[in-house]
């Protein structure tokens, strides 16, 4: 008689398939149990609980051998895995992360092609090829857009993680900023960086990134501008969030000092299909109300005098109306004045002039150039005076230090019907990054000469 057939071996068999799907069983309730709030970790946990349990009554109650039983449940449980780890594989040797297909939400220190900084929060790691696509931030929970499009971006990163085309052992002019001076929504000859080269015919470096604020971009310059030699240094300042980021960024410069090294495995379930697919789901079912896009929306003629449709996620500051008030005289504001003195005495030392640029909200620029619908938000969105609070900030700090307000310029572009701003996002067209550097050289050309007046000793 051949072992199998003896009813003690079968039923030893059978305790012990049923202890091994019992035991998975547990360990994935337990793992439901403890993730209580819906997430992608929970989801998953429900998913693999539930495949167990759909094999729970055949299991069970079938009468094949437990041995039989077992080989469909392996054949079964292999193929699927086998499936998942074919589209696992890009992102197992790193040439996919899924948190970038499925727009995770991820903190921009574990993002592919980024490095956590204990200064900077994150670093964009050196000489790589960087490609991004994205759709216009301000679409965001809107419902019935006439047009959209998807923003493709590819360029190639110098030696410090930064867009600039060559490793520039120098530079006469360096620009730090943040997402708009970085452009990720325009072509590499079309930033603010490279049509300021141009005007001036002068080295220029980009020192943006997406994501900094104020103290960000004065380590910028600490570590990577003033190394360059420049002359000048231009220092893009963004209405919209930049005061946002002054008050928040120690709690996450706190929440990078705490990160813990990711083990491999980690690594790759972070940025995993699994995850972010379950991730994705979690967000479909949990999305904000959605918003009808004309209530979002401006008509606004171009030169042509051809209708387009302005969309606006907010008003001059980003974030709820309660949340933004009182700009103008708040201790961020004051932050960032001490900020500025800090930046000022390090150029003071190398001889370096220091320009800060005031880059407007699509809205300030665009509120008085569209028509909206009487019953739009749009048209109750107050338009502060920021642009003079930061002025007089700036020029509490030494007179001399530059100070420009980009508004007018842009203003004027847009009132000869240019979209400066892009339709359906934040940030600059090309041709908004063209009016912002024309009018940043034509401002440091008169600067220059000023300057240089000063310098000439007076005639006898």
């Amino acid at each position: 008689m051949l072992a199998t057939d003896d009813p003690k071996i079968r039923r030893l068999a059978r305790i012990a398939s049923a202890l091994v799907w019992w035991g998975f069983v547990a360990y994935f309730v337990r793992s439901v149990i403890r993730t209580r709030d819906v997430g992608p970790d929970h989801l998953i946990a429900l998913l693999i609980l539930g495949y167990l349990a759909g094999w729970g009554p055949y299991l069970m109650l079938s009468r094949r051998s437990p041995a039989g039983k077992s080989v469909r449940l392996a054949a079964c449980t292999a193929s699927i895995l086998l499936g998942f780890l074919l589209i696992e594989a890009p992102a197992i040797v790193r040439v996919v992360d899924y948190r970038s297909v499925f727009h995770t939400p991820t903190p921009p220190w574990k993002r592919s092609g980024n490095l956590p900084d204990d200064a900077l929060l994150y670093v964009r790691e050196p000489n790589q090829r960087l490609r991004a696509w994205f759709q216009g931030a301000d679409l965001h929970r809107l419902e019935g857009v006439s047009a959209s499009r998807v923003y493709h971006c590819e360029t190639r990163l110098d030696g410090r993680g930064f867009r600039n085309a060559d490793d520039l052992e120098s530079a006469r002019i360096v620009i730090v900023g943040d997402s708009f001076v970085e452009g990720l929504q325009a072509a590499d000859d079309e930033l603010i960086s490279a049509q300021l080269a141009k005007a001036l015919d002068a080295p220029t470096a980009n020192l943006g990134r997406t994501g900094y604020g104020p103290q960000q971009e004065l380590e910028v310059l600490r570590r990577h501008g003033l190394p360059l030699g420049p002359r000048t240094c231009v220092w893009a300042f963004y209405e919209g969030n930049d005061l946002q980021d002054v008050e928040t960024y120690e709690a996450d410069r706190e929440r990078v000092r705490l990160l813990r090294p990711e083990s491999p495995a980690r690594a790759w379930f972070g940025r995993s299909f699994l995850r972010n697919g379950a991730s994705f789901l979690v967000r479909q079912g949990d999305r904000e109300p959605t918003i009808p896009a004309r209530r979002r929306a401006g008509e606004f003629r171009n030169a042509a005098g051809r209708s387009t449709e302005v969309y606006f996620s907010c008003g001059v500051h980003e974030g709820e109306a309660e949340q933004v008030a009182g700009r103008c005289d708040s201790p961020a504001l004051q932050r960032f004045q001490a900020i500025v003195a800090e930046a000022h005495a390090l150029c003071r030392e190398k001889g370096v002039d220091l320009v800060v640029a005031f880059v407007p909200s699509k809205f300030r620029v665009y509120r008085d150039l569209c028509r909206f619908d009487l019953d739009s938000p749009c048209l109750g969105w107050p338009v502060d005076a920021l642009p003079e609070a930061v002025e007089t900030a700036v020029r509490s700090v030494g007179d001399e230090v530059g100070f420009l307000d980009l508004t007018p310029a842009l203003h004027a572009r847009a009132a000869e019907g240019e979209l400066v701003y892009l339709a359906d996002d934040t940030h600059w067209s090309a041709r908004g990054h063209l009016a912002a550097a024309l009018a940043l050289a034509d401002f440091l050309i008169r600067r220059e000469a000023a300057r240089t007046a000063l310098a000439e000793p007076a005639p006898p």
